[in-house]
């Protein structure tokens, strides 16, 4: 019945909350696999991508078990993952914990663009519950992709002197250092460190404060930076010194070969 529901009638069944409450709520483990087998089947679509946000919103009031339902459905149906971000958008309560946790596992098979990553970025009060477990798994999977769209950012906030969106971008990465091991690739990454370094002179104090590890990265990173320039100015295997001692030789020989050619006059 339900597939012939939403077959009919979709202006009136799709992305209609107060419906897909009413089945949630009264189906069980068999059923739910059967609407996912036909929503995968492309046989019912469910939801409507302009209004999801709106609906897992409302969906907070109801009862784990439909929750998990409707996120199943989510998946099955593969909605864009801007949109199911898109819920967090001026929630304030960190303790709906099916809605984080269904969203973290729905992230985790989504490859991050610059949109999603975008969205997380603004979303620094759900960092424990999202937005660091979500980015540190990125990082471990597609390390390129999400380092790529960092050093975009920054790129494009340090050309621009956007203030506000640099304190934010480095709040996030202050996030990611406090979570990954010391010698992640993260650490590794040259061009990001030099476009926050080119950046910290005209970041706020208070965003500062905020970002020890990140203070230190830029700390070593430049010690290291003047270590590697010392080196090539006085080469540590001596080389340089026998250089400047060789025009001090030759002139030795010549004074020696003048004072011969005397005696022998």
């Amino acid at each position: 019945m339900i597939p012939e529901l939403y077959q009919k009638f979709p202006g009136v069944t799709t992305g209609n909350a107060n419906i897909l409450h009413l089945i949630v709520s009264c189906i069980d483990s068999q059923q739910l696999h059967t609407i996912i087998c036909n929503v995968m089947s492309k046989k019912v679509k469910i939801f409507n991508v302009r209004s999801i946000s709106t609906l897992l919103r409302t969906t907070l009031e109801w009862e784990t078990f439909e929750q998990y339902c409707v996120w199943q459905l989510l998946s099955a149906e593969s909605v864009p993952s801007e949109s199911v971000i898109d819920a967090l958008k001026d929630l304030k309560d960190s303790h709906h914990y099916e809605l984080f946790s269904s969203m973290l596992v729905f992230l985790k098979s989504v490859k991050p663009t610059e949109r999603v990553i975008k969205k997380l970025i603004a979303l620094q009060n759900f960092k424990d519950q999202l937005v660091v477990p979500i980015t540190v798994w990125w990082l471990d999977k597609f390390s390129d992709s999400v380092l790529s769209v960092l050093e975009g950012f920054l790129n494009s906030a340090v050309t621009n002197m956007d203030d506000k969106r640099l304190g934010m971008l480095v709040q996030y990465i202050e996030m990611i250092c406090e979570a990954v091991d010391r010698d992640h690739k993260l650490f590794k990454q040259d061009g990001l460190w030099k476009l926050i370094k080119t950046s910290w002179g005209f970041i706020s104090q208070a965003v500062k404060k905020s970002s020890p590890r990140v203070e230190q990265v830029i700390r070593n990173f430049q010690e290291g930076g003047e270590e590697e320039n010392s080196g090539d100015d006085i080469p540590s295997d001596g080389s340089d010194e026998e250089e400047l001692e060789r025009p001090a030789a030759r002139r030795t020989s010549k004074r020696r070969r003048e004072v011969l050619d005397s005696d022998e006059e």
